[in-house]
């Protein structure tokens, strides 16, 4: 029986990472280099030399650039056997005008790993590499992007996995992608997006295989003006359709949401196609993404709008109410979930009471370590700023007692290298308890945050 090969590209992966980041590693250039320090041994010795007997002696790994495979070794189980098979990439005399990318599928027989199948793709490089049962048949087959000299566009191949391998050229191209099972089939499909270019205009589309390899395709318009995907994320629109939630930056520096999914043979993007004037539903001028914010197996899509600010000074310091939102699939509409305030460098946000909602406002200082919120009174056609309520502080945990303690707010919590804590208004215009300012703090799970460290703030006037 085979082994768990998963050491193996853990060898490798440390490998690449020496090479782009730049560690002193000699000759690391050559294939001699990368394929044998650090010695394998047992299975991953079999199939490290199953790669050079292959390649010979003049080639070089290669690596995916996207996507969420960046290994030049993937240890995946293709046919539902419980063990491993590899799947290798490298490049064939790549400092040579005959330079010619790879992909080895690596099988054991016999109790010795094979060559089961060798692709050869004049592209230079990968740009992603996923997984799917693509033609239905019970077999995890392989998808693989080829990088063009258009780095919007890129090449999808599939690479089917059974008793014999076999190639499909897709023909298609794509900005980004998304697998899974988009479609009522019990197989994957293939979601992709393309942006706009001088010959075309920006495109989604579905791609299915059948049992007899054949490649079809639905095809749906999408925002031209979006100049980059900032995330491509395939999740529930509701209990009953899988789609994609495609958040991009138009060339207004404006973001939206557009969402794909599959109904009755049709390939939809509704909030594309309900825009007015050009303008999406969901437009923004924040970069957040779509997210399962609740847990509950559903995307939420964030619909952000400036809180009140009463001259041009204050308005770049105001923050943004985003409200969470849910696609209706029947009234095409969003249905709001949640409404918050998202402090993205200080990873939290803050969820306002009820009450409060169109009645407060609230500002970032330089560096957002502070968020001041503040009442906001409607006065028929426009809003005056009122007594603030409460602040929130985040600073290096090295330094709350310098900054955070000397100026008066109470510590919640210590998460990461920060420190959180708040400061309540003794003539607050809410009624906010301690427990309350507590309570509608919550801190962003697992957040990557890059934040400056704060710096010490100017006192408030209270």
């Amino acid at each position: 029986m085979k082994k768990k090969t998963k050491g193996f590209l853990l060898i490798f992966l440390a490998l690449v990472v020496a090479t782009t980041s730049g560690c002193g590693i000699p000759s690391f250039g050559s294939a001699e280099s990368l394929m044998h320090p650090p010695k394998a041994s047992g299975d991953n010795a079999k199939i490290q030399a199953v790669i050079e007997e292959q390649a010979g002696t003049d080639y070089v790994l290669s690596y995916p650039q996207g996507g969420e495979n960046r290994s030049s070794i993937i240890m995946k189980d293709l046919d539902g056997d419980e063990s491993e098979e590899a799947i290798a990439f490298l490049t064939l005399n790549p400092n040579t005008e005959n330079a010619q990318s790879h992909i080895y599928v690596i099988d054991e027989k016999d109790e010795s790993w094979v060559i089961k199948g060798d692709f050869k793709n004049a592209n230079n490089s990968i740009d992603r590499i996923d997984f799917g049962d693509i033609n239905g048949d019970g077999n995890i087959d392989i998808l693989v992007g080829w990088n063009t000299y258009n780095v919007t566009q890129h090449h999808l191949y599939c690479y089917l996995f059974g008793k014999s391998m076999k190639e499909i050229n897709t023909k298609e191209t794509y900005t980004d992608l998304a697998v899974g099972q988009f479609t009522e089939e019990k197989k994957s499909t293939i979601i992709t997006a393309t942006l706009a270019n001088t010959n075309s205009p920006a495109k989604g589309k579905l791609l299915s295989v059948n049992d007899k390899n054949v490649v079809t395709s639905y095809e749906v318009p999408m925002d031209s003006n979006i100049t980059m995907f900032t995330s491509f994320k395939a999740g529930m629109v509701n209990s009953n359709t899988y789609g994609v939630f495609a958040d991009g930056l138009s060339s207004t520096n404006k973001y939206n949401t557009q969402v794909i999914y599959f109904n009755k043979e049709k390939l939809l993007n509704p909030i594309y196609s309900k825009a007015v004037k050009g303008v999406l539903s969901t437009d923004r001028d924040t970069g957040t993404v779509c997210m399962d914010v609740d847990n509950d197996n559903l995307m939420e899509i964030p619909v952000a709008t400036k809180l009140p600010f009463t001259n041009s000074k204050d308005e770049a310091n105001t923050a943004y109410q985003t409200m969470w939102s849910n696609y209706n699939v029947k009234t095409t509409s969003m249905t709001p979930k949640q409404t918050v305030i998202i402090n993205e460098n200080y990873g939290y946000y803050i969820e306002p009471p009820k009450e409060w909602l169109g009645n407060y406002t609230a500002t970032f200082n330089g560096d957002s370590s502070v968020l001041t919120i503040k009442q906001a009174v409607f006065n028929g056609s426009s809003y005056s700023v009122g007594e603030t309520v409460v602040e929130y502080i985040a600073t290096l945990t090295k330094d709350w007692i310098n900054i955070g303690s000397r100026q008066g707010y109470t510590k919640m919590q210590d998460i990461g290298i920060y420190t959180y804590g708040y400061k309540i208004n003794e003539n607050t215009p809410f009624v906010l308890s301690k427990d309350e300012a507590q309570e509608i703090f919550i801190p962003k799970e697992e957040t990557e945050s890059v934040a400056v460290p704060p710096v010490e703030v100017i006192k408030s006037s209270f």
